[in-house]
């Protein structure tokens, strides 16, 4: 309801220079697209100290968005998911000299340990950290109940 009376006005705000230097200043991406076209609309007086402001906003706008190049594919992470919601299953609040801590049952790490004798002929025989704990909580069972 909102976006069909504010999309209905007749007459927009007026922009003054505070407002189009304060959007400016901002870090923009393609979500800003909307609120620059309705500043630009909104834009009745002073083109020629507010055309320059405009062109760096949209020289902005048309970049390529950032990319996310440290993000882990989705099977990635709904297997982390997936094993973080097993941890939480374990975990109990205990209380240490009166404060509250949260304590995870232990996790049986045999199946890791295996899993890294399978790899005895590698060159490098070790899983690394994270591969051999995903290794033990793989293994525990998906209803443990302490």
């Amino acid at each position: 309801q909102l976006s069909s009376i504010w999309n209905s006005r007749v007459e927009h705000r007026p922009a003054d220079a505070s407002t189009i230097a304060l959007t400016a200043r901002r870090a923009l991406t393609t979500s800003d697209i909307p609120y620059f076209l309705n500043l630009i609309a909104s834009t009745t007086t002073d083109w020629e100290t507010n055309g320059p402001t405009f062109a760096a906003m949209a020289a902005a706008l048309s970049q390529p968005g950032y990319e996310f190049k440290h993000v882990d594919p989705p099977e990635t992470v709904m297997s982390q998911a997936a094993r973080y919601q097993k941890l939480l299953k374990r975990a109990k609040i205990i209380y240490v000299d009166g404060a509250p801590m949260v304590r995870f049952e232990p996790v049986p790490a045999l199946c890791a340990e295996i899993a890294e004798e399978a790899l005895a002929d590698e060159e490098w025989p070790l899983l690394d950290l994270h591969e051999f704990i995903g290794k033990a909580i793989d293994g525990v069972p998906d209803h443990w109940q302490p």
